[in-house]
């Protein structure tokens, strides 16, 4: 019997994901960051949602990827049935990949101020050097008052949009070759394209998970991709301007809230 590949008959899949993320997020409620006692909400929930969909896709989808380009084991020897079902195992990574990607995009565009808080600075470059440089130990450097995201997370986040790009784009292409008649040139550079960015996402996967989870520095700040919150204290002295921004917020609605108080009573 023959096996059926997900991507030649539910290839139509691949490109209603993007618009399920899009529909998503136009029905989660955002919640901005605030200080709660001794926490600060940093993460809510439609973040967490974007970031584990898009991770745990990406993650998986280099897994399948790389068993399926180098067929280390006997089951991906070949093009017969063999394979197909690692095919398809790459098909649903796939999916859940674009979704995350899209919910994250579309989020993004109903509060564009997100946006603007992950972007680099001037300053990114050098900030960027030294943040990394005394991490590792062998740099001296006084951090500046940072934001919501250091400005090395700053420059990360542009590699990251990057290259997850370019691996939806060139994977896209595959797929469509599946339906339509694509010059073989293109589809060269696609394939040349889409394992080039696999191998460039490890690398960034590999930087990130040792500089956000590994290194005692970030063991405060990573939980908060599992339970929203951070330390008031620890952000307090890593994201000094970004705390004090969140004070005078959270101040002048108590203030409005107290004058409209008063004059309801009046």
């Amino acid at each position: 019997m023959t096996e059926t590949i997900l991507f030649n008959h539910g290839a139509l899949l691949i490109f209603i994901m993007p618009f399920l993320g899009f529909l998503m997020s136009g029905l989660s409620r955002r919640q901005d960051p605030e200080i709660r006692g001794d926490r600060i909400l940093r993460h809510d929930i439609p973040a967490r949602v974007a970031h584990w969909s898009h991770a745990i896709g990406t993650v998986l989808l280099l897994i399948s990827g790389f068993l399926l380009g180098t067929r280390i084991t006997p089951s991906f020897v070949g093009g017969g049935e063999g394979s197909v079902p690692w095919f398809n195992v790459h098909y649903v990574f796939a999916c859940l990949f674009l979704f995350g990607t899209f919910y994250w995009v579309g989020n993004t565009i109903i509060s564009a101020y997100r946006l603007h808080e992950h972007l680099p600075t001037k300053r990114a470059f050098v900030y960027t050097i030294n943040h990394y440089g005394s991490l590792m130990g062998f740099k001296r450097f006084t951090y500046p008052r940072e934001e919501k995201y250091f400005e090395s997370e700053r420059m990360a986040f542009l590699a990251a949009v990057g290259i997850a790009a370019a691996m939806a784009i060139t994977g896209i292409i595959k797929t469509l070759a599946r339906w339509v008649s694509i010059p073989g040139e293109v589809m060269l550079v696609a394939n040349w394209a889409h394992d080039l960015c696999a191998v460039l996402m490890l690398l960034f996967l590999l930087a990130h998970v040792f500089f956000a989870v590994v290194i005692p520095s970030s063991w405060k700040t990573f939980p908060s991709m599992l339970h929203g919150t951070v330390p008031f204290d620890h952000a307090k002295e890593e994201h000094a301007a970004w705390v004090e921004e969140l004070e005078k917020k959270q101040a002048n609605a108590k203030s409005a809230g107290d004058q409209a108080g008063t004059q309801k009573g009046a």
